[in-house]
């Protein structure tokens, strides 16, 4: 084998074949991604790399693999990420790893252990060495099927939290999963996000028990939190007490952007209700919530709806329609367009551009499509009250005459509408809100063109004064 200029490679393992293809390897100076099966010859032709950025395994490893990898770590200058997922690396291969982690300075991008078979022993190995790795960014310890399970549980977590509440680099955290993890372990977490040194941006908790305890737990960390940016709480048996501080936790947040309580089956229309607190903050900076897999019915579609009436922060809110009917999508429609009054339609919400899933009702979406087109929340509810209502009052505004004409002007010059027969119908009504002030004050508009005439004629013998003056000026000369 001679590929000097391959920068991927993939290998299924076959014995025989194994010892060659590690000798082929080492000729492969730009191999910049390596995935698949390695052996201990694998592992150590991939030392001799210059510029492995990549490894991507996902086998059984027996020690000796595990003591090349954990030399590969200690030596490597270039590698970003690991993948050791759906394998049975176990708590001695961990510990093996992490020996060659806690010397590397190069793996940043991601270290990936899905269902490793990982429990207390390892993860308290990698806590270790994440103390004195500072470039490490991903950690994720997940699980993602039944086989080869991680097993990770509250002495793991405490040993964890206990190195990451120093640890500035780490921007992602996954436990997923793990459901040994009790309150214990969840209060090691909190002690994380309540850390001012950390700066961990996602966090991953989903099926997990953390029930209303739990929720509580994480609600007085994140009142104080200052860089988590995701929140997954999926399938975590939250119920309306624990939404309830949550809630109350999240109204002093104010960097949190994309949380998912989806699979929390027990929470109730009274529990949505809570958020209110939340979305009414002047802190709320959600953008998108998941409620999935919860059945909320239309008491739900009501109490979110209510909740969501003042909130200028959320785009996406995302839920299963399931036991919606009519009545709970008329709330949401009222939502973001209460046609009621135009000052009603004023203070609808302009910011929601995503509602439920692919098969909510059609006019819902229209309207969500006009606060997407729309981006600026003011714009989109000028065409929405354009929409709905051809002959706007303009008596209020007449105390001030005709000094507020410009406004009025300006306030439609800035809609459009890529349908012509709207746009045509927008420049109608602003030719009728001209016009009832025109009507309104027939001799204050007569009176104000006769001054216009007037300062106009001024200027004009003014400007012949001064140029027969100059003419004089120059014939004298």
């Amino acid at each position: 084998m001679n590929l000097p200029h391959v920068t991927s490679i993939s290998f299924e393992y076959e014995s025989d074949n194994a010892y060659y293809f590690a000798l082929g390897l080492r000729r492969c100076k730009s191999l910049k991604v390596y995935s698949g099966a390695v052996t201990a010859d694998i592992v150590a032709s991939l030392r001799t790399l210059p510029v492995l950025e990549g490894m991507m395994v996902s086998q059984r490893f027996r020690r000796d693999e595990c003591i090349a990898l954990r030399e590969l770590l200690s030596t490597a200058t270039q590698l970003k990420y690991l993948y050791l997922s759906h394998m049975d690396l176990g708590d001695g291969g961990l510990e093996l790893l992490a020996e060659g982690l806690a010397h590397n300075s190069s793996l940043t991008d991601r270290l990936n252990l899905w269902n490793s078979n990982i429990g207390d022993r390892g993860v308290q190995a990698l806590a270790l060495s994440l103390a004195r790795n500072e470039s490490l960014r991903h950690v994720d310890l997940s699980n993602y099927r039944t086989s080869n399970n991680n097993n990770i549980g509250d002495r793991g977590v405490e040993a964890l939290a206990e190195s990451l509440v120093h640890n500035a680099s780490l921007r992602v955290l996954s436990l997923s999963g793990n459901t040994p993890i009790t309150g214990t372990g969840v209060r090691a977490i909190s002690r994380i996000l309540q850390s001012h040194t950390s700066g961990l941006e996602t966090l991953s908790l989903n099926r997990i028990n953390l029930g209303d305890d739990g929720g509580k737990i994480l609600a007085a960390a994140l009142s104080i939190n200052k860089s988590l940016v995701y929140l997954s709480l999926q399938s975590g048996s939250i119920g309306d007490d624990g939404l309830r501080a949550l809630a109350s936790g999240l109204s002093r947040n104010s960097t949190l952007h994309e949380l998912d309580f989806s699979g929390n089956a027990a929470l109730t229309a009274a529990g949505l209700h809570s958020l209110k607190r939340y979305f009414r903050s002047p802190s709320c900076a959600l953008k998108t919530l998941f409620i999935f897999d919860i059945n909320f019915g239309d008491e739900g579609a009501y109490a979110l709806a209510n909740a969501l009436r003042q909130n200028k922060s959320l785009k996406r809110l995302r839920f299963h329609a399931r036991g919606i009917t009519s009545k709970g999508w008329q709330a949401f429609l009222n939502l973001i367009c209460d046609k009621s009054s135009p000052n009603s339609l004023y203070l609808s919400n302009h910011t929601l551009i995503e509602l439920g899933e692919s098969l909510s009702p059609t006019v819902v979406v229209n309207w969500l499509g006009i606060n997407e087109r729309n981006r600026n929340r003011n714009f989109a509810a000028r065409i929405k009250i354009l929409y709905f209502f051809s002959d706007l009052d303009m008596e209020p505004l007449f105390q001030w005459n005709l000094k507020l004409i410009p406004l009025v002007k300006s306030w439609f010059q800035t809609m459009s509408s890529p349908d012509v027969d709207f746009e045509a119908v927008i420049r109608n009504r602003e030719l009728t809100a001209i016009y009832k002030f025109v009507s309104r004050f027939p001799f204050l508009v007569v009176d104000d063109f006769k001054s216009y005439v007037t300062q106009q004629r001024q200027r004009i013998r003014a400007k012949i004064c001064e140029l027969e003056e100059e003419e004089r000026r120059l014939m004298q000369v």
